[in-house]
């Protein structure tokens, strides 16, 4: 009997065919994913993209530590299919392994490890992460923004650079009564590059009016420094970051009143008490993309980053460039392949040659093939992710010709 294995082995590698192989296999196709480098703002190797989304979805492992920072990226289902949310990940390195950040708006954010094999990211221009909170001069990227908005006090304006760990917490103190506030908490992960801050007055359209202190970025927590019935001006005299001392606000109602207040920026390892902070915006956990399938003429489109850095959207298929199903539809349709036999494709490439199905994210692409005959014509799907290919049974072949007018 162990004389007989190799010869079946070598009968299978000589047919060309898998006796495991099953005609439905969804993945993270690199087809069906815009995958765009957000650190160079380019586009950036669909594969890489369909790596990022199997390696977010493994099992979370613990925060590693003394990491240098990588590029970050962005993963999302190109436009012709449902809404989706979409995967950020940046991509870390420590001595001894690599990871991934990821985060998806479903679940919470988390560190996946990568193995070796896995490890397919630049290792160029690495950031090794601050260990402390440092206040400098606003660039130029980020000054046009903050001026636009015409309540902002520019002199306030400033750029900080923070660690990746923990929460930035703004707290204000008033100098006459002693008592202090949390105006700000930011959470600190690897996503957060540079933080602009700027002290805003006035916004309001009606009383009460309110000085805040604008921190840039996902905010958990946001409180006025100072509210009153009337506007107010505001004057800023910076500090000198000694101790995370940002600098001082003086308040001027028009009453006369005026009130001074020290603001101090720090990195904290937890979440202040006492707090009423909204949890995490999080979708539903149950939340999943729909069972969708579409035959198309053509590949799906792309985004692209323009010259200015702006994304220039994918033209969306012509009407008659592709059928898409319901889910009912789709369903009928998985079950036909499903009844298919692995087998070598004959045949020309149908003119409407993709089949592409979605399942809870992941997809798999077919071309479809027509062997056309007098009496009759058969029908084959090849995968183009294994380049294996399927003859569909009489009931498949019947739905694609006549239901679908695959010709």
């Amino acid at each position: 009997m162990r004389q007989l294995i190799p010869v079946v082995i070598g009968a299978v590698l000589l047919s060309g065919c898998s006796p495991d192989a099953k005609p439905i296999e969804y993945t993270y196709l690199p087809e069906v994913y815009d995958t765009l480098n957000l650190t160079d703002l380019k586009e950036d190797d669909p594969k890489l993209g369909a790596l990022i989304k199997q390696v977010c979805a493994t099992k979370r492992v613990a925060p590693p530590k003394n990491y240098a920072v990588g590029k970050q990226y962005f993963v999302n289902l190109v436009s012709q299919f449902p809404e989706s949310m979409g995967e950020q990940a940046v991509y870390l390195k420590t001595k001894q392994d690599r990871f991934l950040y990821c985060h998806d708006s479903v679940s919470k954010p988390g560190y996946h490890k990568l193995t070796p094999k896995q490890d397919r990211f630049s290792s160029k221009h690495l950031v090794t992460p601050q260990n402390q909170v440092a206040f400098h001069p606003l660039s130029s990227n980020f000054e046009e923004s903050i001026r636009i908005s015409g309540r902002s006090l520019m002199k306030s304006a400033r750029e900080l650079t923070v660690p990746t760990t923990g929460y930035l917490v703004v707290r204000a103190t008033n100098e006459q009564t002693k008592q202090t506030v949390v105006t700000n908490i930011m959470e600190l992960t690897p996503f957060v590059g540079t933080v602009p801050l700027v002290l805003e007055s006035n916004f309001q359209i009606q009383e009460p009016y309110e000085v805040q202190l604008n921190l840039m970025g996902q905010i958990r927590y946001r409180a006025s420094i100072h509210s009153s019935k009337e506007q107010s001006t505001i004057q800023f005299k910076e500090g000198s970051h000694t101790d995370g001392t940002y600098g001082t606000v003086t308040v001027k109602e028009k009453t006369g009143k005026t009130t001074r207040y020290k603001l101090t920026v720090k990195q904290e390892r937890q979440l202040p008490s006492g707090l009423d902070i909204p949890p995490d915006e999080l979708y539903d956990a149950d939340y999943s993309l729909p069972r969708f399938a579409i035959f198309h003429d053509r590949p799906f489109g792309k985004l692209k980053f323009e010259a200015d850095g702006g994304l220039n959207q994918a033209d969306p298929f012509p009407l008659e460039g592709y059928i898409e199903t319901s889910l009912e539809e789709s369903k009928q349709l998985v079950r036909l392949i499903e009844d298919s036999e692995e087998t070598k494709r004959k045949g020309q490439l149908a003119k409407r040659k993709y089949l592409t199905l979605l399942n809870k994210g992941k997809a798999q692409q077919f071309k479809i093939y027509l062997d056309r005959r007098v009496k009759k014509t058969d029908v084959y799907l090849e995968d183009v992710h294994r380049k294996i290919s399927f003859k569909l049974s009489a009931a498949g072949r019947d739905l694609l010709l006549e239901t679908y007018h695959i010709k």
